[in-house]
Formats: C-alpha cells, sequence, structure tokens
C-alpha cells in the first residue's frame, strides 16, 4: 500500500480507467414530449368511461347507438362512426391489449415527430389516417354489413407499421429495404395468434383493420415525418 494513500485509490502509475456512460432507460421520457400521445389516450379512456356510465353493460345491441362501425350504420347516414369507432372497447381484455401495444409504439413515434405542436398534430393526424384506412379496409372486406367493428387496433397497427421503419438514430429506412422487411413477421405473426385465440373462441376479430392501418403505417409514413426535426431519411 503506498503511504498517505487511502486503499483503493489509484497511484501514478496506474492507468486511467475509463469513464463510465450513463444508459438511459428505453422509455426515459417527459409526457410533454408526447402530449399527442395523452391526448389519444385521454380520449380512449374517456370514450371507454362513457360507454360504462351510458350502459351499465357492453352488450353488442347497445354499441351500435353509442358509435360503432358497420356499412349498415353508414347506409343509415351515421356519417361520424369510423371516427367514434376507433375510440371505443368492447370490454377491458379488449382496453388493455390495444393499451399495451399503443403506449410503448406511439412514445417511439411520437418522440420522433418532436414536442412542438406542429409536430404533435402531425403524430395524431397519422395516427387518425391509419385507423380511418383500417375502417376503410374493414368496410371493403367484410362480409357481413350489420357486423359492428370497435377498437383503435387498426390505428394501433399503423404505430406498429411506423416503428418498423424508424432506426436507433432517428432515420427513416425505406419501406422495401431490408431491415424493415426483416420485420414483418412480428405483426403477421401476432395478428394471426389473435385471430386464432380470440376468433376460434367466438369473438370477432377485426383483422381487415389490422390490415389497413398497417400498410398506412408501413408504407406512409414518411408522408408524416418529412421535414420534421430529428429525422433523416435513409439512403
Amino acid at each position: 500500500m503506498t503511504e498517505g494513500r487511502p486503499w483503493g485509490a489509484p497511484t501514478d502509475s496506474d492507468p486511467p480507467r475509463p469513464s463510465r456512460r450513463a444508459v438511459e432507460p428505453a422509455f426515459n421520457f417527459r409526457w410533454r414530449e408526447a402530449w399527442g400521445l395523452a391526448l389519444l389516450l385521454a380520449l380512449i379512456g374517456a370514450t371507454f368511461a362513457g360507454q360504462l356510465l351510458l350502459r351499465g353493460g357492453l352488450g353488442q345491441p347497445n354499441l351500435e347507438t353509442l358509435g360503432a362501425l358497420s356499412r349498415g350504420t353508414l347506409a343509415e347516414g351515421w356519417w361520424w362512426t369510423p371516427f367514434t369507432a376507433m375510440f371505443m372497447h368492447a370490454g377491458l381484455l379488449h382496453l388493455g391489449m390495444n393499451l399495451s401495444a399503443m403506449i410503448p409504439f406511439g412514445l417511439i413515434l411520437a418522440r420522433r415527430f418532436g414536442p412542438s405542436a406542429r409536430g404533435q398534430l402531425a403524430f395524431i393526424a397519422f395516427y387518425l389516417v391509419a385507423g380511418l384506412a383500417g375502417d376503410a379496409v374493414y368496410l371493403a372486406l367484410q362480409p357481413d354489413p350489420y357486423a359492428l367493428m370497435v377498437g383503435a387496433s387498426g390505428a394501433i397497427f399503423g404505430l406498429w407499421g411506423g416503428v418498423m421503419r424508424l432506426g436507433r438514430d432517428g432515420t427513416l429506412s425505406p419501406a422495401f429495404s431490408p431491415q424493415v422487411l426483416r420485420q414483418l413477421g412480428g405483426p403477421i405473426v401476432a395478428n394471426v395468434i389473435v385471430v386464432l385465440a380470440f376468433g376460434l373462441s367466438g369473438g370477432g376479430i377485426a383483422w381487415q383493420a389490422h390490415l389497413g392501418g398497417f400498410l398506412v403505417g408501413w408504407l406512409g409514413l414518411g408522408l408524416f415525418l418529412h421535414g420534421r426535426s430529428g429525422v433523416s431519411r435513409g439512403s
């Protein structure tokens, strides 16, 4: 031991120790950086609370009066149902499953859009367009004109498709680049599992909405992110 030095203290001959770089948690964020997502979550929560308050259950006959989507409701002039349906849910399990995917995917994308009003409004627009695309594909491919559909999963699959395009450094990869195409198996497998698990048990799954929203997120994210600060296009 060197006289006059505390035990373990470096001596003049010791090599310098490399400094440790702090590692930030994956979800180290402030909600003001993603207030667009917070607003959407609040609307979903308020809508679900309203469903419970306006009728003491979640039976299908009442869903139509609250804004569920079908070709039948549109034929009757209920033009608002493509919007209201994406904020409604058919139960706590349905709501919980959707939020468990919406929050992580939404945080990644909302932060990439930037905290400014313009950036967060663009994120909200992206979410709504993905949800409406899911509605459109559902209406086009659903054989039963009176089959009711509610849920945010079309828009959430749009978030998933968008996240696939983003690199860790914020670059926007081409839609058909190898690094993006390698990720296609994830949403496909997830969709098959959900359809098999809930479709065979008697609960209808609107896979058509998943498809429509995902295609918009995968192929159309660049239209919404173009010009956003902190995001550059990959080659």
